[in-house]
C-alpha cells in the first residue's frame, strides 16, 4: 500500500511504504518533538497530521497522511497526485 501526504491544494510527498514512515516524514516537516503528535482518522486509511505551533510562521497547515483511494474517496481531486513535488517557501 502506498502512502503520500498532501493538503487541500498540494502535493507534498509520497509514496510512502507504510502509515509510519509518512507519519515520521510528516513530524519532521511540522519540526515536531512531541511524544504523541497530534493525528485524527478522517476516513478508512486517511489520517489528518496537525503540527505543532510554530513561533516563526505562527500557523502551519495541517498535512492529509493517505492513500490515493482514500483520498479519492473522501473528494480529493485525482489530478493532486500528479503534481510534482515542490518546496512551498522557495
Amino acid at each position: 500500500m502506498e502512502w503520500h501526504i498532501i493538503n487541500d491544494r498540494d502535493y507534498i510527498d509520497g509514496p510512502f511504504d507504510t502509515y509510519e514512515a509518512a507519519l515520521r516524514y510528516a513530524c519532521a516537516l511540522g519540526n515536531d518533538n512531541r511524544v504523541e503528535p497530534r493525528v485524527r482518522r478522517r476516513a478508512k486509511e486517511f489520517y489528518v497530521y496537525r503540527p505543532p505551533y510554530d513561533k516563526k510562521e505562527r500557523w502551519q497547515a495541517e498535512y492529509w497522511i493517505c492513500t490515493r483511494e482514500a483520498a479519492i474517496a473522501e473528494g480529493v481531486e485525482g489530478e493532486i497526485f500528479a503534481q510534482p513535488f515542490q518546496e512551498t517557501w522557495m
